[in-house]
């Protein structure tokens, strides 16, 4: 396959536009019949052209010159869009993706970020001692039922205080977002917002709560709901991007080897599917590197310890 362009759109959003031969269909038609025989004429055109894209000899080369000619960090996977097609000729395509835009990093040090466990139900403390405990100790006497649902107490909250741990760092990861500063792509960051939606009704539907009494107890409306979800979406873009930006500052890109490490254990239920070397090799080493900045970010900030006794209530 050929570059023949590569062309900006806003700051952070490029098009690669390319070609291939028509040896390379067909060689990639010849694979496709051979593969699936049953298929129709248009549906084995459409399965040569994408099996020809991402053939590890296929677009891949192309997307590693192109990124290198410009210098270019892509953030997101590109979207490819057939242009022209024929077994005569080959075929032309392009491939919209986003790359890091050219933004400004703040501080990334010294953020503060305290620990919140959420309060235990009695109705939890009383289901963790029938689930876990055997009728001697529920047999107990006062005295003794008291040290036991004191003991389960202590359990649940160093549970909930691991959790608020985690959930605290993640925070301060994300106050990073505020210290980068410039433009984002729109189609970026709305397609960001979507994404943090669909987050967000999933954790209702697996919290069996209705969005009006979510916004009833937090007393939004839909538009100030909006309004906060987009605004937080684009400060965790921001604070994703701003990691890529840290380890570049701090040195933190991963080694060839740790990259090849790291496409050996690849998953695709944790990871996802793969799509040609170059982009998987780009996401595994972006990944390596955001992680070592976040816990760079965390090892240089603070976390306010959480209360020494946990909150307990009737309901939640």
């Amino acid at each position: 396959m050929i570059l023949e362009h590569l062309q900006q759109g806003e700051p952070g959003a490029w098009k690669i536009v390319f070609r291939a031969s028509a040896e390379e269909l067909a060689r990639a038609l010849e694979a496709q019949q051979a593969a699936h025989p049953e298929q129709s004429e248009e549906d084995r055109m459409a399965g040569a052209v994408n099996a020809a894209i991402l053939d590890p000899e296929g677009f891949s080369p192309v997307w590693a010159e192109a990124v290198d000619r410009a210098n270019l960090v892509p953030v997101t996977d590109p979207d490819f869009n057939l242009l022209a097609v024929n077994p005569a000729e080959g075929f032309r395509a392009e491939a919209e993706f986003f790359a890091l835009p050219p933004l400004t990093l703040g501080r990334y040090t010294g953020f503060v970020q305290a620990i919140r466990p959420r309060p235990i139900r009695r109705l939890s403390i009383e289901l963790e001692i029938n689930q876990h405990h055997g009728p001697e100790d529920r047999a107990a006497d006062e005295a003794g039922k008291a040290a036991l649902r004191q003991r389960v107490t202590a359990e649940l909250y160093a549970q909930r205080c691991r959790q608020a741990r985690m959930l605290a760092e993640r925070k301060l990861v994300v106050q990073l977002g505020d210290q980068v500063t410039g433009p984002l792509p729109r189609q970026l960051v709305g397609g960001n917002y979507f994404a943090e939606q669909r987050r967000f009704n999933l954790s209702l539907q697996a919290q069996r709560v209705n969005f009006d009494q979510y916004l009833q107890v937090r007393g939004q409306t839909v538009e100030q709901f909006r309004a906060e979800l987009h605004a937080e979406a684009e400060r965790k873009l921001r604070s994703r991007l701003g990691l890529l930006m840290v380890a570049d500052r701090e040195g933190f890109w991963p080694t060839e080897a740790e990259v090849a490490a790291g496409l050996a254990a690849w998953d695709e239920g944790r990871d996802g599917e793969k799509t040609f070397p170059a982009n998987d090799a780009r996401k595994v080493r972006q990944k390596l590197a955001a992680q070592r900045a976040a816990a760079y970010i965390v090892a240089h900030s603070t976390l306010l310890d959480p209360p020494a006794e946990p909150t307990v209530v009737e309901s939640l």
